[in-house]
């Protein structure tokens, strides 16, 4: 029997949603420090950050489930790979440590 090794693409995805992760928190900086309390919408500010910290959740999930299985299947190892397991743990910190703070 020929067992062939299945190529499988999940550190590049990781590494796409580890750009995205980092894209949308950067956005929600931006529309936080430009928030002005007399000049805005509360609840249009509110409801936009809540939709953008959503979709990061998402990704930051997502990204992390790709990451443990390019981990788990043995992928070749690269700058890809590498930057995903480093950018996910230093964004899982973060996460947890604002849950402290």
């Amino acid at each position: 029997m020929n067992k062939e090794k299945i190529k499988t693409n999940y550190k590049s995805w990781a590494f796409r949603l580890l750009i995205y992760v980092v894209l949308f928190n950067v956005a929600i900086g931006y529309l936080v420090i430009n928030y002005a309390h007399g000049f805005h919408d509360e609840e249009v500010f509110s409801r936009n950050v809540l939709i953008f910290s959503i979709i990061t959740s998402l990704l930051l999930v997502t990204g992390i489930v790709l990451t443990i299985l390019s981990i788990k299947n043995k992928e070749e190892k690269d700058y890809k790979y590498y930057s995903s397991i480093i950018g996910f743990s230093i964004l899982i910190l973060m996460r947890l440590l604002s849950f402290f703070l």
